[in-house]
């Protein structure tokens, strides 16, 4: 009789464990940041938005009145081409030039 008790216990134990693990896996699904991931280490640059835009007017329609907001849009995308924001492997990159310069200088 007892070892019924165990079996069912054992039993119970297994299912609220197994109830346990699915509310966890829920509770971490990360498929809503991954946007926000992609968003920090690879950012979207305004400059080739920009760029697409001008040469779509330029070579897409291709008449003078639209020829000019194309020019504009194609100068404004070399413009803020200094402005792209930085990703993260820009910083790995700039960090390892610094600690390299760092390691050379000491004595």
């Amino acid at each position: 009789m007892e070892e019924k008790h165990i079996v069912r216990s054992v039993a119970e134990s297994l299912s609220r464990l197994n109830d346990s693990k699915t509310q966890v896996a829920e509770s971490t699904k990360t498929s809503h940041l991954v946007r926000h991931v992609n968003n920090v280490s690879k950012p979207n640059s305004p400059s080739s938005t920009l760029k697409k835009a001008g040469i779509a007017l330029i070579v897409g329609t291709p008449d003078p009145i639209t020829a000019v907001p194309g020019v504009a849009l194609l100068a404004t995308s070399y413009a803020l081409k200094r402005k792209e924001p930085t990703k993260l492997e820009d910083l790995a990159t700039e960090t390892r030039k610094i600690l390299r310069d760092i390691q050379s200088l000491s004595l």
